[in-house]
């Protein structure tokens, strides 16, 4: 195949990248969609040999380049890393025939040759090339991932001592590095065995949080692992099962000033680490929080320290999730786990601490509430209208109580004496519930004749779940 055959497929391609797609028919997206991923998957195997080749006749040093890495990224715009990677799994194909002639084809794909290169770099070559034609009939059916996970149970089954190890090495390696960014954001890296329970217990931990919360959820899956994320360290500290700090319970502090919890707008709060929280946030926070009274003087040493106050009682905080059920704000789905308790009078404005005055919402809408603009008001007891920046009214969907549904079911069903009815003496218990009144029913938990309030107002939104037990200090 000579270099114009070359580049007159990738003209090609270039082509067919360029057709508009909304004109082929569903059959053709299909067909096309396979063909492509195999084009693709050839043209990575052809690739992959050539890079072999310019390495191995040391073409790049006959063009004053340092190295074959060298010369792909200024020519291709490759990573260095990225070229080095793929070079590796050439250069070990070179003994495993039956694995490169299956890429060749496009039988198996380079991320499985990858894995079997890699196999044949930790296990001995020898190893490898005995079982070649079962890799690829392996890879031909499974995904990249499980044929590592493949590849490193015979790593064990064959030569234990080595894979003991290597588990040892990679347990060594073990790292997590959590910083700070200029904005404000939390950066986290690092590094977990794969061979033990370690890496799976943080993904299984991980997966079962971050699944969609409802059909209208848009985060991205990689926005619903980070809010998992954040998740279990806050049901983890809210478990009081963490070792305690100075005799406390473990938790997250904030430190703010009295005159940033009274306000309506502004202010900021800091944290142990010395970031800064906007105001909002900290009053967010402080609705479902234990609050330490610290009066300082005016080089902010401390004179005295006040009585720390949790603001719902274990009883206060079961009827609350009774009564709500989950977030109560209109459309939203998520359930009480993901919510915190909201003053609608926050306690610093004078509000008590009674289920009149509060309302579960999530964490995305606790912080809309707080930080963009929303308010609340209280128009009957367990009953809630919503009020957007622009001042246009919200009805929520209050929670229906499945007794109650109930209820209404027998009132409304046939109770005729032809009835079929459950237990003894139906037709005569059917006909006395004609004649008896209705039952009064019983008061919804938290029932109260509380006043509406707005909420603090501000602006910007952000989406995480967050669990009822926000265990933040303000002082």
């Amino acid at each position: 195949m000579s270099s114009d055959t070359v580049v007159e497929i990738v003209n090609a391609a270039k082509q067919l990248a360029a057709v508009d797609t909304d004109s082929l028919s569903d059959d053709d997206i299909v067909t096309e969609l396979v063909a492509l991923r195999r084009l693709a998957d050839v043209a990575e195997a052809a690739y992959l040999r050539r890079l072999r080749t310019f390495d191995t006749r040391r073409l790049s040093e006959q063009r004053s380049v340092l190295s074959t890495r060298s010369w792909v990224k200024h020519e291709l715009h490759v990573a260095p890393a990225e070229t080095s990677r793929v070079l590796n799994v050439a250069k070990r194909l070179v003994d495993l025939p039956v694995i490169e002639a299956a890429l060749i084809a496009g039988d198996i794909r380079l991320p499985h040759a990858a894995a079997i290169a890699d196999a044949a770099a930790l296990l001995g070559t020898d190893v490898i090339a005995g079982c070649q034609d079962t890799l690829v009939a392996a890879a031909k059916t499974d995904d990249p991932t499980r044929l590592r996970a493949a590849l490193r149970g015979l790593g064990a089954a064959v030569d234990n001592k080595d894979a003991v190890r290597r588990a040892r090495r990679r347990d060594q390696g073990r790292w997590l590095d959590i910083a700070s960014t200029f904005d404000g954001a939390v950066a986290i890296n690092g590094m977990l065995p794969g061979d033990d329970e370690a890496g799976s217990v943080v993904a299984t931990a991980i997966d079962a949080l971050a699944k969609p919360s409802g059909p209208n959820d848009e985060r991205t899956p990689a926005q619903r692992r980070a809010d998992a994320l954040v998740e279990l360290c806050r049901r983890q500290l809210n478990s009081g099962l963490l070792p305690t700090q100075g005799g406390e319970p473990t938790h997250v502090t904030v430190v703010t000033d009295l005159d940033t919890l009274e306000a309506s707008a502004g202010g900021f709060g800091e944290l142990p680490d010395g970031s800064i929280l906007r105001g909002e946030t900290v009053r967010r926070l402080a609705c479902d929080a234990k609050v330490t009274r610290i009066i300082v003087d005016p080089s902010s040493q401390p004179l005295d320290v006040g009585r720390a106050q949790r603001t719902l009682t274990p009883a206060q905080r079961k009827a609350l999730r009774l009564r709500d059920g989950g977030c109560r704000f209109p459309g939203c789905d998520r359930p009480i786990e993901w919510t915190d308790a909201h003053h609608l009078l926050h306690w610093a404005h004078g509000g008590c601490t009674d289920l009149a005055n509060l309302i579960s919402l999530c964490r995305k809408h606790h912080t809309a509430v707080h930080e963009g603009g929303w308010s609340i008001l209280c128009v009957a007891p367990g009953r809630f209208v919503f009020i957007d920046p622009d001042g246009c009214r919200r009805d929520e969907d209050p929670p229906v109580s499945t007794s109650r549904v109930v209820h209404r079911l027998v009132d409304v069903s046939d109770t005729s004496e032809g009835s079929p009815r459950a237990g003894p003496g139906a037709a005569t218990t059917a006909a006395a519930s004609r004649r008896a009144p209705e039952p009064r029913r019983a008061p919804s938990p938290g029932a109260g004749d509380a006043a509406g309030h707005a909420c603090a107002d501000g602006e910007g939104t952000h989406e995480s779940g967050t669990h009822a037990d926000d265990e933040s200090d303000a002082a």
